[in-house]
């Protein structure tokens, strides 16, 4: 995702006056209360009036996120509110080794969602499955949940293949563009210019290590609370 120098203006304004509450990140994850009181802004026409409730589906790196989160090692079906005021994160599905086809095949919907946030095509890649089919499951996947607010996530750095990894989120990006869906990157520091992992956040040269994750993962949610606030606040 870009950054938007009227939503950074506004995220400044907003931490100069105390409109946000930071709390300091735990080695356990992201502190409840972290985003607390974030005004929203409209997401496709659709004005929040109080919380985004989001939904998650992914491999296992949404594993290492949610494990973040909530320091829980989900496999599969998941469920625990992480509350971070105007953003909870209510449960979905997320599995090691999934790839989109996997996804589109369990995913299903998540009570009191409603935005999806999908964090898929590690495995796609790996498995060299070409753009086409993976499209077609993320589709599955949103269809599957059945929310009209969807993000899609960069996925992270490939020290295998690298170049696949960059064009499969030029791919991603594109396919986000023509069904209005936002595009959030956790990864973007971890990312050097060929699509390696740097060698601060490396894990086994597909995932991060646990700072990689926890970067990640504070990423990830700066990046959502950039998605749902703008520079005119919603109510």
């Amino acid at each position: 995702m870009t950054s938007d120098p009227s939503r950074r203006a506004f995220l400044s304004a907003a931490l100069a006056t105390g409109m946000l509450t930071l709390a300091g990140c735990s080695t356990d994850g992201v502190e409840p209360g972290r985003f607390r009181n974030l005004p929203l802004r409209t997401f496709g026409g659709y004005a929040p009036s109080d919380t985004v409730h989001l939904a998650v589906v992914g491999d296992s790196l949404s594993v290492g996120v949610v494990g973040q989160l909530t320091g829980a090692n989900v496999n599969g079906d998941w469920h625990d509110i992480v509350d971070l005021g105007a953003l909870q994160f209510l449960g979905g599905w997320s599995k090691v080794g999934a790839t989109t086809a996997d996804m589109a095949r369990s995913a299903k919907p998540v009570s009191g969602a409603d935005a999806l946030l999908i964090m898929a095509g590690t495995n796609d890649v790996a498995a060299k499955t070409v753009f086409d089919d993976s499209s077609v499951s993320i589709g599955r996947i949103v269809d599957a949940v059945h929310l009209d607010r969807v993000s899609v996530a960069m996925i992270p750095p490939s020290n295998a293949s690298p170049q696949a990894a960059l064009d499969f989120n030029d791919r991603l990006r594109d396919l986000a563009g023509d069904r209005g869906w936002s595009v959030v990157d956790p990864w973007r520091s971890a990312r050097d210019d060929q699509g390696r992992w740097v060698t601060r956040y490396r894990g086994d040269g597909t995932h991060p290590n646990q700072s990689g994750y926890q970067a990640g993962t504070d990423q990830l949610v700066d990046d959502l609370a950039e998605v749902y606030l703008g520079a005119e606040p919603v109510g």
